[in-house]
């Protein structure tokens, strides 16, 4: 019993000092995708921008229902200030140009009033909306922009790790292979078969296949140090998703028919300039508003003693009508302005709807070439790796010397170095165009 104490309070001290670390895992870009969704904070701040240009969009509506406002004062006239009247208003008798000094008011004023307004005709409040409409719009584009750009860059880490990975397979592989060829080397030369120099050509190839493997390791430490960057987290991450060739067949079924997420971007803005325009010109509309007021007034020379007050009440009812007949040059050179924005934004997105529909065509022409390519390298690589092999078992049966055997083997490295890069780009036109149709 004491035994199992001591191991459960070691474990409980372990755990303690060393808590054990969350992993995430994906088994699909997909779930890579959204998982971004929601951590990546390049999203999570376009969505606040986003939310942002809303509120601003319902502030402007809320601009054009009518005002209402209470208020209530209090005010204690300490010294009432004399006021100087001509002496013979009160008494015709007295003298021309004499004064007497008379105050009016009580010391004590309570009040409390009711202000009511509405603009009724505001053109520039209505095109505020407009303006605010279309920014809210924008900010939805920029969203959707955001997520491609991004996708983007998640899929060329998420499947760098895995050709990463998929590559430190082959480079063990050829270390190995390097490693038998350098010990029979070795042994031949001690046998005082092999020359020096053929020995040191068979451990250069082993040294380099050991590099390789290591810089890829590095590599691929880096790549998960990205990926975890990228998806704004710091806990472990884990792809268990595997190279195929299968993601193809699917792909090739879908065409590309949305529109470019940049190609939004670049409407949205169109239709912002397009509104910014009709608001800088609505500078020089009339406006015409309505208000209503209503006062009450309570005056009394005792504090908080309102039965002898006097009681002033006061309402009014008032329209007015605007007219900017003449406020300088500033309105119309801002008009001038939204003219000359809005036709360089037109130019902007007329460039970007080509570029957009060619990048989608070399799009596709990359993608189905790069099937023939991997496709044609898997079949040399097969090719390649039988003559190695054929290669490996005659340099040890002692048919062929150290020099063709070496050569033969570089030819292997060489071949298995196309095929990675076509699998590269294989998985890059993949990605592209799969996140083109999904997004």
């Amino acid at each position: 019993m004491t035994n199992v104490r001591l191991v459960f309070s070691v474990f409980l001290l372990c755990t303690g000092v060393f808590p054990a670390r969350a992993q995430i895992s994906f088994s699909s870009l997909q779930q890579v995708l959204d998982y971004a969704d929601n951590h990546a904070i390049s999203i999570q701040s376009a969505k606040d921008q986003q939310q942002i240009a809303t509120s601003k969009y319902r502030t402007s509506k809320a601009a054009l229902l009518p005002s209402l406002s209470a208020s209530a004062g209090f005010n204690d006239n300490i010294t009432l200030q004399p006021t100087l009247v001509p002496a013979n208003l009160f008494n015709p008798a007295a003298p021309a140009g004499t004064f007497n000094e008379y105050t009016f008011g009580r010391k004590y004023v309570y009040s409390t009033g009711v202000q009511a307004g509405w603009d009724v005709v505001n053109f520039q409040k209505w095109f505020d909306v407009k303006t605010a409409d279309a920014a809210r719009k924008l900010s939805e584009a920029s969203i959707v922009n955001t997520r491609f750009q991004l996708y983007n860059q998640l899929a060329q880490t998420y499947y760098s790790i895995l050709l990463t990975g998929k590559y430190i397979g082959i480079a063990n592989g050829n270390i190995a292979a390097a490693d038998s060829i350098y010990r029979i080397a070795n042994d031949k030369y001690e046998a005082g078969i092999f020359t020096e120099e053929n020995l040191n050509r068979s451990k250069i190839q082993l040294a380099q296949a050991q590099q390789q493997a290591s810089d890829l390791t590095s590599s691929l430490a880096q790549l998960y140090n990205q990926l975890q960057t990228q998806l704004n987290t710091n806990e472990q991450l884990m792809l268990t998703d595997t190279l195929s060739a299968a993601y193809a067949d699917k792909a090739d079924e879908a065409a590309i028919t949305s529109v470019h997420p940049q190609v939004q971007v670049q409407e949205a803005q169109l239709k912002l300039n397009e509104q910014q325009l009709a608001q800088n010109r609505s500078m020089l509309y009339p406006t015409l508003g309505l208000g209503y007021q209503y006062n009450q007034n309570w005056a009394s020379d005792k504090m908080f003693d309102l039965s002898g007050a006097n009681h002033l009440p006061q309402q009014f009812f008032a329209a007015k009508l605007n007219i900017p007949l003449f406020n300088g040059l500033a309105t119309r050179g801002k008009i001038s302005q939204s003219r000359i924005q809005l036709r360089q934004q037109q130019q902007v997105l007329e460039n970007q709807r080509l570029a957009a529909q060619k990048e989608d065509e070399n799009l596709d022409l990359q993608y189905h070439q790069s099937i023939v390519d991997m496709n044609k390298q898997e079949e040399i690589l097969a090719l390649q790796s039988s003559n190695d092999n054929h290669s490996k078992d005659r340099y040890e049966s002692g048919i062929i010397g150290l020099d063709e055997r070496l050569d033969k083997f570089t030819d292997l490295l060489q071949v298995q170095n196309q095929y990675m890069q076509s699998l590269s780009n294989y998985y890059i036109n993949y990605y592209k165009r799969y996140i083109r149709i999904k997004r």
